[in-house]
Protein backbone atom coordinates (compact mmCIF):
# COMPACT_ATOMS: atom_id res chain seq x y z
CA UNK A 1 0.00 0.00 0.00
CA UNK A 2 1.23 3.42 -1.18
CA UNK A 3 1.46 6.35 1.34
CA UNK A 4 -0.31 9.63 0.79
CA UNK A 5 1.38 12.01 2.41
CA UNK A 6 -0.28 15.34 1.39
CA UNK A 7 -3.77 16.24 -0.15
CA UNK A 8 -3.98 17.09 -3.95
CA UNK A 9 -7.31 17.90 -5.62
CA UNK A 10 -6.22 16.63 -8.86
CA UNK A 11 -5.32 13.37 -7.12
CA UNK A 12 -7.01 12.57 -4.51
CA UNK A 13 -6.32 9.26 -2.13
CA UNK A 14 -7.55 6.38 -3.19
CA UNK A 15 -10.53 5.08 -0.89
CA UNK A 16 -10.89 1.42 0.64
CA UNK A 17 -12.29 -0.83 -1.28
CA UNK A 18 -14.44 -3.80 -0.49
CA UNK A 19 -12.71 -6.65 -2.88
CA UNK A 20 -10.39 -7.30 0.15
CA UNK A 21 -11.74 -10.44 1.40
CA UNK A 22 -11.33 -10.71 4.90
CA UNK A 23 -11.43 -6.67 5.70
CA UNK A 24 -14.11 -4.94 7.62
CA UNK A 25 -15.55 -3.44 4.55
CA UNK A 26 -16.19 -6.43 2.43
CA UNK A 27 -17.84 -8.09 5.93
CA UNK A 28 -19.69 -4.87 6.10
CA UNK A 29 -21.52 -5.30 2.50
CA UNK A 30 -21.66 -9.08 2.43
CA UNK A 31 -23.24 -9.31 6.42
CA UNK A 32 -23.64 -6.03 7.88
CA UNK A 33 -25.53 -4.41 5.36
CA UNK A 34 -28.10 -7.60 4.35
CA UNK A 35 -28.67 -8.04 8.09
CA UNK A 36 -29.83 -3.94 8.18
CA UNK A 37 -31.95 -5.12 5.31
CA UNK A 38 -33.70 -7.64 6.96
CA UNK A 39 -33.92 -5.92 10.25
CA UNK A 40 -36.29 -3.38 7.96
CA UNK A 41 -38.01 -5.99 7.20
CA UNK A 42 -38.73 -7.56 10.30
CA UNK A 43 -39.83 -4.23 11.97
CA UNK A 44 -42.39 -3.98 9.35
CA UNK A 45 -43.99 -7.39 9.39
CA UNK A 46 -47.29 -7.59 8.17
CA UNK A 47 -47.18 -3.77 7.14
CA UNK A 48 -45.39 -3.50 3.94
CA UNK A 49 -47.40 -5.15 0.89
CA UNK A 50 -45.93 -8.26 -1.02
CA UNK A 51 -44.08 -6.10 -3.48
CA UNK A 52 -42.33 -4.42 -1.05
CA UNK A 53 -40.82 -7.05 0.59
CA UNK A 54 -39.63 -8.57 -2.82
CA UNK A 55 -37.73 -5.82 -3.45
CA UNK A 56 -36.27 -5.62 0.27
CA UNK A 57 -35.65 -9.47 -0.15
CA UNK A 58 -33.74 -9.19 -3.77
CA UNK A 59 -31.77 -6.18 -2.72
CA UNK A 60 -30.51 -8.37 1.06
CA UNK A 61 -29.32 -10.83 -1.80
CA UNK A 62 -28.24 -8.72 -4.21
CA UNK A 63 -25.44 -8.12 -1.63
CA UNK A 64 -25.17 -10.84 0.05
CA UNK A 65 -24.46 -12.70 -3.10
CA UNK A 66 -21.95 -10.04 -4.14
CA UNK A 67 -24.15 -9.40 -7.55
CA UNK A 68 -23.53 -6.84 -9.75
CA UNK A 69 -24.47 -3.47 -8.66
CA UNK A 70 -27.42 -2.71 -10.10
CA UNK A 71 -29.31 1.13 -10.62
CA UNK A 72 -31.74 3.25 -9.33
CA UNK A 73 -34.94 2.51 -11.50
CA UNK A 74 -37.86 4.39 -9.69
CA UNK A 75 -37.96 8.73 -10.42
CA UNK A 76 -36.73 11.05 -7.77
CA UNK A 77 -34.97 14.06 -7.41
CA UNK A 78 -31.98 13.11 -6.66
CA UNK A 79 -32.06 10.53 -9.04
CA UNK A 80 -29.79 11.22 -12.12
CA UNK A 81 -27.08 12.47 -9.66
CA UNK A 82 -27.43 8.65 -8.11
CA UNK A 83 -26.78 7.54 -11.72
CA UNK A 84 -23.75 9.76 -12.94
CA UNK A 85 -22.39 8.62 -9.61
CA UNK A 86 -23.35 4.82 -10.19
CA UNK A 87 -22.51 4.54 -13.97
CA UNK A 88 -18.35 4.13 -13.64
CA UNK A 89 -19.39 0.62 -11.15
CA UNK A 90 -22.45 -0.40 -13.50
CA UNK A 91 -20.43 -3.56 -15.03
CA UNK A 92 -18.69 -4.47 -11.19
CA UNK A 93 -20.64 -6.02 -7.97
CA UNK A 94 -20.56 -5.38 -4.78
CA UNK A 95 -17.46 -7.00 -3.92
CA UNK A 96 -15.19 -4.40 -6.21
CA UNK A 97 -16.26 -1.09 -5.19
CA UNK A 98 -15.16 1.52 -2.86
CA UNK A 99 -17.03 1.19 0.80
CA UNK A 100 -18.03 4.07 1.46
CA UNK A 101 -19.79 4.66 -2.10
CA UNK A 102 -21.14 0.73 -1.36
CA UNK A 103 -22.77 1.74 1.78
CA UNK A 104 -24.42 4.37 0.73
CA UNK A 105 -25.70 3.64 -2.48
CA UNK A 106 -27.22 0.57 -0.50
CA UNK A 107 -29.14 2.80 1.87
CA UNK A 108 -30.56 4.83 -1.60
CA UNK A 109 -31.61 1.45 -2.76
CA UNK A 110 -33.03 0.42 0.44
CA UNK A 111 -35.27 3.37 0.35
CA UNK A 112 -36.22 3.10 -3.18
CA UNK A 113 -37.28 -0.78 -2.51
CA UNK A 114 -39.10 0.71 0.79
CA UNK A 115 -41.05 2.67 -1.17
CA UNK A 116 -40.22 6.05 0.18
CA UNK A 117 -40.64 7.62 -2.90
CA UNK A 118 -43.00 8.40 -5.33
CA UNK A 119 -47.29 8.54 -4.55
CA UNK A 120 -47.77 5.60 -2.88
CA UNK A 121 -48.64 4.87 1.09
CA UNK A 122 -45.05 4.18 2.08
CA UNK A 123 -44.25 7.51 0.47
CA UNK A 124 -41.45 9.89 2.52
CA UNK A 125 -41.99 7.17 5.63
CA UNK A 126 -38.71 6.80 7.34
CA UNK A 127 -37.78 2.92 7.05
CA UNK A 128 -35.51 3.24 10.19
CA UNK A 129 -38.16 5.00 12.28
CA UNK A 130 -39.12 2.59 14.96
CA UNK A 131 -35.48 1.63 15.39
CA UNK A 132 -35.35 5.50 16.38
CA UNK A 133 -38.19 5.39 18.22
CA UNK A 134 -37.48 2.62 20.53
CA UNK A 135 -33.78 4.01 21.13
CA UNK A 136 -35.55 7.25 22.84
CA UNK A 137 -37.30 4.78 25.16
CA UNK A 138 -34.70 3.35 26.71
CA UNK A 139 -32.89 4.38 30.09
CA UNK A 140 -30.16 4.64 28.70
CA UNK A 141 -29.89 8.17 26.19
CA UNK A 142 -31.61 10.03 29.46
CA UNK A 143 -28.94 9.12 32.07
CA UNK A 144 -26.35 10.57 29.65
CA UNK A 145 -28.39 13.03 28.90
CA UNK A 146 -28.52 13.72 32.12
CA UNK A 147 -24.26 13.84 33.03
CA UNK A 148 -24.66 16.38 30.19
CA UNK A 149 -26.77 18.98 32.07
CA UNK A 150 -24.14 18.29 35.16
CA UNK A 151 -21.06 19.59 32.71
CA UNK A 152 -23.48 22.36 31.61
CA UNK A 153 -24.65 23.72 34.54
CA UNK A 154 -22.27 27.34 34.12
CA UNK A 155 -20.61 28.78 31.25
CA UNK A 156 -16.91 28.23 32.62
CA UNK A 157 -14.23 27.09 30.31
CA UNK A 158 -13.73 23.40 32.23
CA UNK A 159 -17.80 23.04 31.87
CA UNK A 160 -17.08 23.20 28.08
CA UNK A 161 -14.20 21.15 28.07
CA UNK A 162 -16.06 17.93 30.09
CA UNK A 163 -19.30 18.68 27.92
CA UNK A 164 -17.35 18.10 24.65
CA UNK A 165 -15.65 15.51 25.84
CA UNK A 166 -18.81 13.45 27.13
CA UNK A 167 -20.50 14.63 23.87
CA UNK A 168 -18.00 12.34 21.81
CA UNK A 169 -19.58 9.34 23.47
CA UNK A 170 -22.58 9.70 22.35
CA UNK A 171 -21.15 8.97 18.91
CA UNK A 172 -20.97 4.92 19.97
CA UNK A 173 -24.84 4.97 19.56
CA UNK A 174 -25.04 4.04 16.17
CA UNK A 175 -28.03 1.55 15.72
CA UNK A 176 -26.32 -0.30 12.59
CA UNK A 177 -23.80 -1.63 15.21
CA UNK A 178 -26.22 -3.27 17.92
CA UNK A 179 -23.26 -4.71 19.59
CA UNK A 180 -22.10 -1.15 20.12
CA UNK A 181 -24.59 0.37 21.34
CA UNK A 182 -25.21 -2.31 23.85
CA UNK A 183 -21.83 -1.86 25.62
CA UNK A 184 -22.87 1.65 25.44
CA UNK A 185 -25.99 1.48 26.72
CA UNK A 186 -23.88 -0.67 29.93
CA UNK A 187 -22.07 2.14 30.67
CA UNK A 188 -24.60 4.94 30.71
CA UNK A 189 -24.44 7.47 33.13
CA UNK A 190 -20.76 6.51 34.09
CA UNK A 191 -18.29 9.51 34.46
CA UNK A 192 -15.32 8.31 32.16
CA UNK A 193 -13.62 10.31 29.54
CA UNK A 194 -13.54 6.81 27.64
CA UNK A 195 -10.37 5.79 25.47
CA UNK A 196 -9.55 8.84 24.07
CA UNK A 197 -6.46 8.13 21.56
CA UNK A 198 -6.56 12.14 20.50
CA UNK A 199 -7.69 14.99 22.52
CA UNK A 200 -7.60 17.94 20.79
CA UNK A 201 -10.62 20.10 23.40
CA UNK A 202 -7.97 22.41 25.02
CA UNK A 203 -7.04 23.61 21.50
CA UNK A 204 -11.00 23.67 20.55
CA UNK A 205 -11.66 25.82 24.17
CA UNK A 206 -8.60 28.11 23.23
CA UNK A 207 -10.01 28.95 19.28
CA UNK A 208 -13.26 29.71 20.62
CA UNK A 209 -11.76 32.37 23.29
CA UNK A 210 -9.99 34.30 20.83
CA UNK A 211 -12.03 37.80 20.12
CA UNK A 212 -13.42 37.59 16.84
CA UNK A 213 -15.53 40.77 15.89
CA UNK A 214 -19.35 40.24 15.50
CA UNK A 215 -20.98 36.75 17.23
CA UNK A 216 -19.47 33.63 16.23
CA UNK A 217 -21.12 31.31 14.12
CA UNK A 218 -20.86 27.45 15.13
CA UNK A 219 -21.96 24.79 12.27
CA UNK A 220 -22.41 20.91 13.21
CA UNK A 221 -22.35 18.36 10.52
CA UNK A 222 -24.74 15.71 12.68
CA UNK A 223 -24.08 11.80 12.42
CA UNK A 224 -27.36 10.31 14.65
CA UNK A 225 -30.39 10.70 16.10
CA UNK A 226 -30.95 9.36 19.64
CA UNK A 227 -28.42 9.69 21.96
CA UNK A 228 -25.94 11.27 20.14
CA UNK A 229 -28.45 14.02 18.65
CA UNK A 230 -29.76 14.52 22.25
CA UNK A 231 -26.53 15.51 23.12
CA UNK A 232 -25.14 17.62 20.11
CA UNK A 233 -28.69 19.67 20.90
CA UNK A 234 -26.83 19.82 24.78
CA UNK A 235 -23.90 21.07 23.67
CA UNK A 236 -25.68 23.48 21.12
CA UNK A 237 -27.60 24.92 23.96
CA UNK A 238 -24.46 25.80 25.98
CA UNK A 239 -22.66 27.45 23.51
CA UNK A 240 -25.92 29.77 23.28
CA UNK A 241 -26.93 30.10 26.46
CA UNK A 242 -23.57 31.08 27.50
CA UNK A 243 -22.92 33.13 24.17
CA UNK A 244 -20.16 31.26 23.43
CA UNK A 245 -21.36 30.95 19.84
CA UNK A 246 -24.52 33.48 18.86
CA UNK A 247 -25.55 31.16 16.31
CA UNK A 248 -25.71 27.03 15.43
CA UNK A 249 -27.04 25.47 12.47
CA UNK A 250 -27.36 21.40 12.65
CA UNK A 251 -26.57 20.51 9.17
CA UNK A 252 -28.40 17.16 8.65
CA UNK A 253 -29.27 14.45 6.28
CA UNK A 254 -32.25 15.27 3.81
CA UNK A 255 -33.94 11.65 4.16
CA UNK A 256 -32.75 8.58 5.87
CA UNK A 257 -29.45 7.05 6.11
CA UNK A 258 -26.98 4.45 7.97
CA UNK A 259 -30.10 3.68 10.08
CA UNK A 260 -29.92 6.41 12.80
CA UNK A 261 -29.00 9.52 10.84
CA UNK A 262 -30.94 12.51 11.61
CA UNK A 263 -33.37 13.80 9.69
CA UNK A 264 -35.49 16.74 9.70
CA UNK A 265 -38.14 14.66 11.52
CA UNK A 266 -36.14 13.55 14.00
CA UNK A 267 -35.60 16.74 15.38
CA UNK A 268 -39.45 17.21 15.88
CA UNK A 269 -39.64 13.75 17.15
CA UNK A 270 -36.09 14.45 19.67
CA UNK A 271 -37.66 17.96 20.50
CA UNK A 272 -41.05 16.05 21.77
CA UNK A 273 -39.70 13.44 23.95
CA UNK A 274 -37.89 15.34 26.15
CA UNK A 275 -40.86 17.25 26.87
CA UNK A 276 -42.69 14.09 27.46
CA UNK A 277 -40.09 12.67 29.93
CA UNK A 278 -41.64 14.73 32.45
CA UNK A 279 -38.48 16.32 34.27
CA UNK A 280 -37.43 19.62 34.67
CA UNK A 281 -34.21 20.18 33.36
CA UNK A 282 -35.63 18.34 30.02
CA UNK A 283 -38.13 20.45 30.02
CA UNK A 284 -36.35 23.57 30.19
CA UNK A 285 -33.74 22.31 27.76
CA UNK A 286 -36.60 21.39 25.13
CA UNK A 287 -38.33 25.19 25.85
CA UNK A 288 -35.12 27.29 25.47
CA UNK A 289 -33.74 25.22 22.34
CA UNK A 290 -37.52 25.81 20.51
CA UNK A 291 -37.04 29.34 21.64
CA UNK A 292 -33.52 29.91 20.21
CA UNK A 293 -35.03 28.25 16.85
CA UNK A 294 -37.75 30.68 17.03
CA UNK A 295 -34.96 33.57 17.29
CA UNK A 296 -33.00 32.09 14.39
CA UNK A 297 -29.89 31.46 16.52
CA UNK A 298 -30.94 27.53 16.28
CA UNK A 299 -30.78 26.46 12.64
CA UNK A 300 -31.24 23.25 11.14
CA UNK A 301 -29.99 22.99 7.80
CA UNK A 302 -30.81 19.68 5.57
CA UNK A 303 -28.72 18.87 2.40
CA UNK A 304 -29.23 16.45 0.13
CA UNK A 305 -25.30 16.75 -0.27
CA UNK A 306 -24.91 14.63 3.10
CA UNK A 307 -27.02 11.32 1.78
CA UNK A 308 -24.23 11.53 -1.14
CA UNK A 309 -21.38 9.20 -1.69
CA UNK A 310 -18.79 12.34 -2.35
CA UNK A 311 -16.02 13.58 -0.35
CA UNK A 312 -15.53 16.69 1.61
CA UNK A 313 -13.78 18.41 -1.03
CA UNK A 314 -16.31 18.01 -3.47
CA UNK A 315 -18.96 20.73 -1.37
CA UNK A 316 -20.92 22.29 -3.51
CA UNK A 317 -20.82 26.37 -3.81
CA UNK A 318 -23.62 27.25 -1.55
CA UNK A 319 -22.37 24.37 1.54
CA UNK A 320 -18.93 25.66 1.21
CA UNK A 321 -19.51 29.44 1.23
CA UNK A 322 -22.16 29.07 4.40
CA UNK A 323 -19.47 26.56 6.46
CA UNK A 324 -16.36 29.22 5.57
CA UNK A 325 -18.24 31.73 7.62
CA UNK A 326 -18.37 29.94 10.47
CA UNK A 327 -16.09 30.26 13.68
CA UNK A 328 -15.79 26.38 13.95
CA UNK A 329 -17.05 23.68 12.46
CA UNK A 330 -17.87 20.41 14.50
CA UNK A 331 -18.10 17.10 12.65
CA UNK A 332 -19.68 14.45 14.34
CA UNK A 333 -19.11 10.63 13.69
CA UNK A 334 -17.48 8.23 11.39
CA UNK A 335 -18.53 8.75 8.22
CA UNK A 336 -17.71 12.44 8.34
CA UNK A 337 -14.70 11.31 9.08
CA UNK A 338 -14.07 9.52 5.98
CA UNK A 339 -15.51 12.11 3.75
CA UNK A 340 -12.76 13.88 5.15
CA UNK A 341 -10.13 11.73 4.39
CA UNK A 342 -11.31 10.05 1.33
CA UNK A 343 -12.40 6.79 2.85
CA UNK A 344 -8.43 5.72 2.51
CA UNK A 345 -6.31 3.96 4.77
CA UNK A 346 -3.05 5.63 2.50
CA UNK A 347 -2.37 8.11 5.16
CA UNK A 348 0.10 7.92 7.69
CA UNK A 349 -1.42 7.85 10.93
CA UNK A 350 1.09 10.64 12.14
CA UNK A 351 -0.42 12.75 9.48
CA UNK A 352 -2.16 15.98 10.83
CA UNK A 353 -5.02 17.46 9.28
CA UNK A 354 -3.33 20.53 8.35
CA UNK A 355 -1.41 17.66 5.85
CA UNK A 356 -4.75 15.54 5.04
CA UNK A 357 -7.55 18.54 4.70
CA UNK A 358 -6.54 21.45 3.73
CA UNK A 359 -8.93 22.08 1.35
CA UNK A 360 -11.34 22.56 4.18
CA UNK A 361 -13.40 25.79 4.46
CA UNK A 362 -13.17 26.71 7.96
CA UNK A 363 -11.62 25.71 11.30
CA UNK A 364 -12.96 22.27 12.67
CA UNK A 365 -12.89 19.64 14.70
CA UNK A 366 -13.86 16.11 14.55
CA UNK A 367 -15.54 13.97 17.20
CA UNK A 368 -16.00 10.22 16.83
CA UNK A 369 -16.03 7.05 18.12
CA UNK A 370 -14.26 4.73 15.57
CA UNK A 371 -15.95 2.07 13.70
CA UNK A 372 -13.88 2.02 10.47
CA UNK A 373 -10.06 1.21 9.79
CA UNK A 374 -9.42 4.80 8.68
CA UNK A 375 -7.08 7.38 11.18
CA UNK A 376 -4.74 10.06 11.29
CA UNK A 377 -3.25 12.29 14.00
CA UNK A 378 -2.01 9.82 16.46
CA UNK A 379 1.96 9.54 17.84
CA UNK A 380 4.56 7.95 16.78
CA UNK A 381 4.37 4.35 17.59
CA UNK A 382 0.07 4.42 18.64
CA UNK A 383 -0.58 2.70 16.13
CA UNK A 384 1.58 -0.20 17.20
CA UNK A 385 0.92 -0.63 20.58
CA UNK A 386 -2.75 -1.07 20.07
CA UNK A 387 -2.40 -3.42 17.66
CA UNK A 388 -0.88 -5.55 20.12
CA UNK A 389 -3.24 -4.80 22.86
CA UNK A 390 -6.36 -5.14 20.51
CA UNK A 391 -5.84 -6.00 17.04
CA UNK A 392 -10.15 -4.80 16.58
CA UNK A 393 -9.16 -0.83 17.65
CA UNK A 394 -9.72 0.58 15.12
CA UNK A 395 -13.63 -0.97 14.10
CA UNK A 396 -14.98 -2.18 17.21
CA UNK A 397 -16.00 2.01 18.48
CA UNK A 398 -14.44 1.43 22.26
CA UNK A 399 -12.03 3.84 21.13
CA UNK A 400 -12.67 8.06 20.31
CA UNK A 401 -10.85 11.01 18.74
CA UNK A 402 -11.72 15.07 19.00
CA UNK A 403 -8.75 16.16 16.51
CA UNK A 404 -9.15 19.61 14.19
CA UNK A 405 -7.83 21.94 12.38
CA UNK A 406 -7.78 25.36 14.20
Amino acid sequence: MNTYIQFDPANPPPPLLTSEPDSFAHKTIAIRKPAIAQTVLADHAGQYPPKIVEVLQNLRDELAQGRPVRPLETVAPDGESWRETWLPYQHRTWFDIPWYFAEVFFYRRLLEAAGYFGGGPWAGVDPFLPRKQAELTHAAPWQVLRLAMEYASTGAGENFCALFRHCVWGNRVDLSHPKIVEEMRQQAGQKTSGDLLADDTEAVLAHLRKVAPGAPKIDFICDNTGTELLLDLALADFLLRFDWAGQVTLHIKAQPTFVSDAIPADIEITLAALKARGENNFTALAARLQGYQGQQRLVVRPDIFWNSSHFFWELPADLYTELAQARLVILKGDANYRRLLGDSRCWPATISFTEAAPYFPAPFVTLRAMKSEVIIGLQPGQTEALNQADPAWRVNGRRAVIQGRL
